[in-house]
């Protein structure tokens, strides 16, 4: 297992991608695997295993001067059956000696169905040590406005779905709204997907707080977003304080 870094420094978000690299080169993407590990029980050891390993490639970059942008890590919906899930990983966050300011869980929307109790206390709980939780995908659910309504949660991604219908009058609306809804329950959102720069114009234009997507860049190895991080540090060192980053 191996991780990809996917987002820009400039946007101040990224998130952790898990791919599986066979022993002839072969990578083998999240959709062949995942599934079989959710049925085994797996996904617990993979989900924690990259938690952990975010964490201690964070204090390196810290180390080495540089300024981390936060990391968003997905957990899978089966870890939150798990009574000891939240313990193991402050543990790991503790043992890391990471700030929580540089490290979010992200959960898919569909998770956030199966058990409201559950997930409100796993949020509860990580919320106590300043831990953000981010729900990917919204939109593909049945009840994604009551969702807004019943779980804490920080950040809002908008599902591609959506992102793929701008230019369309009805979804634009859509989103538009989406994103007030949001922004009045003090929920930041993230679309999801972005490709093109009409999307990104329209986003922005509608206040949309950050974006993830090829239009900035694809996924990559952790030593080349490091590159980033590094030419953001130097380029913000001489820009002044209006650069982001």
């Amino acid at each position: 297992m191996y991780c990809l870094l996917s987002a820009q420094v400039q946007y101040q978000r990224a998130e952790t991608l898990v791919r599986w690299r066979r022993s002839d080169g072969i990578i083998v993407p999240p959709y062949q695997f995942v599934p079989l590990f959710e049925r085994n029980g797996f996904i617990n050891k993979v989900d924690r295993y990259m938690f952990e390993l975010v964490c201690r490639q964070q204090m390196r970059w810290l180390k080495q001067g540089l300024l981390p942008v936060p990391i968003s890590v997905n957990m899978s919906r089966m870890c939150l059956y798990d009574p000891h899930i939240v313990d193991e990983y402050i543990g790991v966050l503790n043992v890391s000696g990471l700030s929580a300011a540089y490290i979010k869980l992200e959960l898919t929307e569909s998770a956030f169905f199966e058990n409201i109790s559950i997930m409100n206390n796993v949020i509860e709980a990580l919320h106590k040590v300043g831990i953000k939780v981010l729900m990917d995908d919204f939109g593909t659910g049945y009840s994604s406005m009551m969702m807004l309504k019943n779980v804490a949660i920080d950040v809002l991604k908008l599902d591609k779905s959506f992102v793929d219908d701008i230019g369309d009058d009805r979804s634009e609306k859509i989103i538009s709204n989406i994103i007030y809804l949001a922004h009045s329950l003090q929920i930041e959102v993230t679309a999801e997907g972005v490709e093109t720069a009409a999307q990104f114009e329209f986003l922005k234009s509608v206040g949309c707080d950050y974006i993830q997507g090829y239009y900035f860049g694809k996924p990559q190895p952790a030593e080349d977003f490091a590159a980033l991080l590094q030419k953001e540090f130097y380029d913000g060192s001489d820009a002044g304080a209006d650069k982001k980053g």
